[in-house]
């Protein structure tokens, strides 16, 4: 009986794992699976800042997950400067990512990266060197929210990942969320699966799962604050 008990706990156990996610690029600025840090824990999982900073590209860099949960609400912050608590530069706005596997974007919130830096007093040029950091944000099918965190450094040098390294795996993509009074004018055109890299300018409602379509008004008419 204690075997048992003990499989069934440890199954569990890889379940719960399995539906996490990590950020693979720009590298998370550390395991969010080891003793004292939880994906539970706002606003990085309770992972210190690292020194090991990935440059990124002052005009958005690509962001590479792999994630765990059939679909997960996705935001993706930006706060400026060391040891953040105020991610107060949106991304990528709420939408639905769906699939298991890899998801990646190939130059993340570009126009909303642009909008944000100028309201701080930034631009693609001035920002050069300064420190940040990522907060990805998703929401799984309970509505409870995971946390992880990548710490940056703005270099408008910084390539882009390849397209060979910003392949979603097959049937992972997303949809963008509409306000259930909206028509449906920003659907996306394409569905990201194996093959297609996934590239954001500011956006993910260029994603789409036609499967979700039916369901899109019945989860968007609600509020979560997150930063």
């Amino acid at each position: 009986m204690a075997f048992s008990m003990a499989i069934a706990l440890s199954f569990a156990f890889l379940q719960l794992a399995a539906a996490h996610f990590t950020v693979e690029y720009p590298y998370w600025r550390g395991s969010s699976f080891v003793e004292g840090a939880s994906q539970w824990i706002f606003p990085c999982a309770n992972v210190s800042e690292t020194t090991n900073r990935t440059v990124w590209s002052t005009t958005g860099g690509s962001l590479r997950l792999h994630v765990g949960h059939h679909w997960a609400l996705t935001y993706v912050n930006l706060g400026l400067g060391n040891n953040v608590t105020n991610f107060n530069i949106s991304l990528v706005d709420h939408f639905n990512q769906t699939g298991n596997g890899t998801f990646c974007l190939k130059e993340t919130g570009k126009a909303q990266l642009a909008a944000g830096l100028g309201l701080a007093g930034y631009d693609a040029k001035s920002i050069e060197g300064i420190n940040a950091t990522l907060q990805v944000i998703q929401i799984s099918t309970t509505g409870a929210a995971l946390y992880n965190c990548a710490d940056i450094t703005f270099n408008a040098t910084a390539a882009l990942l390849a397209d060979s390294e910003c392949t979603n795996s097959t049937g992972v993509g997303g949809i963008g969320i509409l306000n259930a009074d909206q028509t449906g004018n920003a659907t996306a055109t394409s569905t990201a699966s194996a093959g297609a890299s996934a590239s954001s300018t500011g956006a993910a409602a260029a994603l789409r799962i036609p499967a979700f379509e039916g369901v899109v008004a019945a989860v968007v008419g609600f509020g979560i604050a997150l930063v």
